[in-house]
């Protein structure tokens, strides 16, 4: 194709225009020749190689851009750059300098294009009080974080944490009363459902192992190891009818 191009001379006060013969093919690569005088040989100035045979090529009207076909049926739209006047120098932009402020906050001004896609990063979850103890390796903490939230599966999801820890036995040892009642009162109450007996049934005997030498020191820690024998005997009863 045969395109115009026009520009300014070096003073700036005179457009001067120059034609230019266009070339492609299934090489790949597009040529730019001189064609000032048709009459004369046409001087090779530039060429542009692209990844795909070209099949069809056409400029717009200005010259500024050029739409390439390829065999593979792709269309590419190459855009000339801007013609800068000799003598004329571009300003450029200062560098940052890293580790700077300026650095660091680069970029966050710049608003998304209509085309760009956008990446949303969940924000970090605040982690629930019993996580930081388990963290922390304070698993007796845990446990009774838990059981003061009342929350059964968040109960629940901490002794399973603290079985795959190995720290089950450690959490459920040297309790006094008090806090030995909270952990017997939710095991007696829960280990009959059907979600939470897989675990309560493990916390059960580990409880049974540990204490069996305080039974009868104290009558409500002797209640609730009577109710926990009773609804595992009646539960028993109920699986073999």
């Amino acid at each position: 194709c045969l395109i115009n191009i026009i520009r300014n001379d070096e003073l700036g006060k005179e457009r001067i225009s120059h034609k230019r013969l266009v070339t492609a093919g299934l090489d790949g690569l597009i040529r730019i020749h001189a064609a000032d005088d048709v009459s004369a040989n046409l001087p090779y100035l530039h060429g542009v190689k692209t990844p795909h045979p070209i099949t069809a090529i056409r400029a717009s009207p200005d010259g500024a851009r050029f739409v390439v076909g390829t065999s593979n049926g792709i269309v590419t739209v190459r855009q000339r750059a801007k013609i800068i006047p000799q003598g004329v120098s571009l300003k450029r932009k200062a560098r940052i300098q890293a580790g700077t402020y300026s650095y660091f906050m680069r970029g966050a001004d710049v608003s998304a294009d209509a085309d760009d896609h956008i990446v949303l990063l969940d924000k970090k979850r605040k982690l629930k009080s019993y996580d930081v103890m388990l963290k922390q390796f304070r698993y007796g903490d845990a446990l009774d974080e838990a059981l003061n939230g009342r929350q059964p599966d968040a109960i629940v999801a901490v002794l399973e944490e603290l079985g795959k820890r190995r720290g089950l036995t450690q959490a459920l040892s040297n309790r006094d009363e008090e806090s030995l009642e909270s952990i017997l009162s939710f095991t007696t109450k829960f280990i009959t459902k059907p979600r939470y007996s897989p675990v309560l049934i493990g916390v059960a005997d580990k409880l049974c192992d540990i204490y069996s030498g305080v039974v009868g020191q104290s009558e409500n820690i002797d209640e609730y190891f009577d109710k926990l024998r009773r609804h595992v005997k009646d539960e028993c009863r109920t699986q073999k009818s």
